[in-house]
């Protein structure tokens, strides 16, 4: 088995491709008035969840490539729900909007560094925002 590697516009354009995918299938079950959607399995019934986290694992791409982005993508939502149990679908469109902008930043001929020091620069800012809107219970 050899080993591909994919750089540049080509990846760029396979990511874009994947989160696309994956926030069409996943933002439509968000919220309370959020979507059923169904699952087809090899064998058996469908199954029907408004689970986004069960939809974005359900989501195998055939070509490795796509599959190993979604993979990537998948583990945001995995880390979101093992710690949170909840918001699974939320993370999954912030994940995929936050790599929608970095797309465009890159394309419009940002470095990459400095677009990496600014999502920690804003996460600081949300993360110091939230602390102080929490009460305590």
């Amino acid at each position: 088995m050899s080993n591909t590697v994919v750089t540049g516009e080509v990846l760029d354009k396979s990511i874009r491709e994947v989160v696309r995918i994956l926030e069409d299938a996943v933002g439509c079950t968000a919220g309370p008035k959020g979507l059923t959607v169904a699952i087809s399995k090899p064998y058996g019934s469908p199954e029907i969840t408004k689970d986004g986290y069960k939809v974005m694992k359900s989501i195998k791409p055939e070509e490795p490539l796509a599959a190993a982005i979604a993979s990537i993508i998948t583990q945001s939502a995995s880390q979101c729900n093992d710690k949170v149990g909840d918001g699974t679908t939320t993370c999954s469109i912030l994940t995929a909007k936050v790599i929608e902008e970095v797309s465009k930043a890159k394309a419009a001929g940002s470095d990459i560094v400095s677009i990496k020091n600014g999502i920690l620069k804003a996460k600081e800012a949300v993360l110091t925002a939230l602390m102080s809107m929490k009460r305590e219970v």
